[in-house]
């Protein structure tokens, strides 16, 4: 019917539920990367200043690290809390999943059928 939904099943077949899209994983890595990078390097801070923007001081940036942390360290125990309340097994691949990548792992996590047992 052209809405793409042929596709996205297809696609959503073929891949790890733990996993979420190409896209999402390469802004959140690199985002925590750039992040890391500026919050422990001054050669990168100074270069990101010089060519980026200078607008922004570092204590924002380490700030904003430090807030991203702390997020999905929760979400990570909360896909545990999940897993374990849904007989989910194993566990530990979706609390680590949960922890690199955030809220698009916890809501796959939520959808998966609890296990009897």
């Amino acid at each position: 019917a052209g809405d793409g939904g042929r596709w996205y099943d297809w696609a959503m077949a073929r891949s790890n539920p733990r996993r979420p899209s190409l896209l999402w994983r390469i802004f959140v890595l690199g985002g925590l990367g750039t992040m890391t990078a500026l919050s422990t390097s001054r050669k990168a801070w100074e270069t990101w200043e010089d060519n980026v923007t200078d607008k922004v001081p570092r204590n924002v940036i380490r700030g904003v690290l430090a807030a991203t942390v702390v997020t999905h360290l929760g979400e990570a125990r909360v896909a545990a809390r999940i897993a374990g309340r849904r007989g989910v097994t194993p566990a530990g691949p979706w609390v680590r999943s949960t922890l690199l990548y955030g809220f698009p792992v916890l809501q796959r996590l939520a959808k998966q059928p609890a296990t009897s047992g």
